[in-house]
């Protein structure tokens, strides 16, 4: 099952963060979602397998920290 591991209105920032999950081996799959409301805009969410949900999240959380 596919989990919602991070949600982002940025891309550039999404397919960063992509890019450092797929070189660390772990699957991911990007879903975007496009709003009527402007204000909102159009969100990008990053899924991943739901048994590599706790190395994801420490991944993006580190990539956060050092910036």
């Amino acid at each position: 099952m596919w989990t919602v591991v991070y949600l982002s209105q940025n891309k550039d920032k999404v397919d960063r963060l992509i890019e450092i999950l797929n070189s660390s081996n772990i699957m991911t799959m990007l879903k975007v979602s496009r709003e009527d409301d402007y204000e909102s805009g159009t969100a990008y969410e990053i899924l991943v397998p739901q048994t590599e949900l706790e190395s994801a999240q420490d991944i993006i959380f580190d990539t956060e920290i050092s910036g």
